[in-house]
């Protein structure tokens, strides 16, 4: 079972700020039924967007990959009220947009938070002052407490002490957490992203992916995230790739969290082979003594491990319900090629995996002797946890 994905960031708390929602607040912050847009040029019509259904939950943070041109810039600006919707449903905080005015467009942008590629700092004034300036556009601008809440976003993204710096004096990562601060400081329910790690070097655009993530999930917001950067989806919640204006399953994407060994062009490779099943509560998805013929990730939904001994009683061995979590490579990797457990699904909810063929997956561990390896020592060390 290949690596799990990380999610430390959820468990923690960001200095003294309270979360600004109840637990039962529960109700999606963005649904899209059927989007769809398009772009007039001369006398042709470009459809960009093709009938998109999103959810986003509170607490929540979904990241959108895709090709340049998939329309990934057109749909994050029509959640961000930037544009007008055309043709079909987007609710946002639970208003109804098709068919907004200008005015109610205006009044929902300033319910959102915004997180730029170049940071849009003004350079005349002070990092408070920058981060301030969310704050002055809400209507209950106090100067007193927009300067306290100021200082103290900064404080929480590691820059309380350079409240009065000019944005001239930061580095990269400094101004992109500055931007973060303004983003958040007026406690949006929802943060959109564009390329937030896109000016900035792995390590640094780690770190403000990091802080990014602790403190929407702290304020019980929502975050949707544009990137193209790989090394930063393990902080996402769900992963979506746009591929000529229509949302599909990021497969490749979910394969270099699992299977980071992996270069691109397996991973290309793998990901056309790859393909997605749904089980119910209660379904098997591997039966013991059974060939072994697939392997699996689990996206969403969670499974138990059971394994039936020979006095005829079951063991419960594990159970999984992290995305990113690999099963049944077990039987794959050893030479007798059976079942050693039995998997199945459990509540809550149906259980999304992807699934790989044992074809595939025997090029897969073949073409790259690192995954076989990190395959290898999972196997290993799961099995002896079994016998324990």
């Amino acid at each position: 079972m290949a690596r799990e994905v990380g999610r430390a960031v959820r468990s923690l708390t960001i200095g003294n700020l309270p979360p600004v929602t109840s637990p039962a607040d529960t109700a999606p912050l963005v649904e899209t039924k059927g989007l769809k847009h398009a772009y007039k040029d001369a006398n042709t019509r470009k459809q960009v967007l093709h009938g998109i259904d999103l959810t986003i939950q509170p607490g929540s943070a979904v990241f959108l990959t895709g090709f340049s041109g998939s329309g990934k810039t057109t749909l994050i600006s029509l959640i961000g009220c930037l544009r007008s919707v055309q043709d079909g449903s987007l609710k946002l905080l639970g208003e109804e947009l098709n068919g907004a005015s200008q005015a109610k467009l205006r009044t929902m942008r300033r319910r959102i938070g915004y997180v730029f590629q170049h940071f849009n700092l003004l350079d005349f004034l002070t990092i408070r002052q920058n981060v301030q300036q969310s704050l002055e556009l809400q209507a209950d601008f106090s100067p007193r407490e927009a300067k306290r809440r100021s200082e103290e976003m900064l404080d929480l993204v590691g820059l309380g002490d350079r409240c009065n710096a000019y944005p001239a004096a930061l580095s990269g990562g400094q101004k992109q957490r500055v931007a973060v601060a303004r983003a958040l400081v007026h406690r949006p329910r929802l943060v959109l992203a564009d390329e937030p790690t896109a000016a900035l070097d792995s390590g640094t655009g780690r770190e403000v992916i990091d802080r990014f993530s602790k403190l929407v999930k702290q304020q019980n917001s929502a975050a949707l995230v544009v990137t193209h950067n790989m090394r930063i989806l393990d902080a996402a919640d769900e992963i979506y790739h746009m591929e000529d204006g229509r949302l599909a399953a990021a497969v490749g994407e979910q394969l270099s969290l699992t299977l980071p060994t992996l270069s691109d062009i397996q991973l290309r490779s793998v990901a056309g082979e790859t393909t997605k099943r749904l089980f119910k509560p209660g379904e098997i998805v591997i039966q013991q003594g059974d060939e072994a013929r697939e392997f699996f990730i689990l996206l969403n939904g969670a499974v138990e491990v059971m394994r039936e001994l020979p006095d005829g009683t079951t063991q419960f061995l594990a159970r999984l319900d992290e995305r990113g979590q690999s099963f049944g490579e077990i039987g794959l990797l050893q030479d007798h090629a059976r079942r050693t457990a039995t998997i199945r699904a459990v509540e809550p909810g149906e259980t999304e995996v992807l699934v790989i063929s044992k074809e595939t997956f025997a090029a897969m561990v073949s073409d790259s002797w690192q995954t076989h390896a990190v395959l290898k020592d999972q196997m290993a060390r799961y099995m002896l946890s079994y016998e324990k």
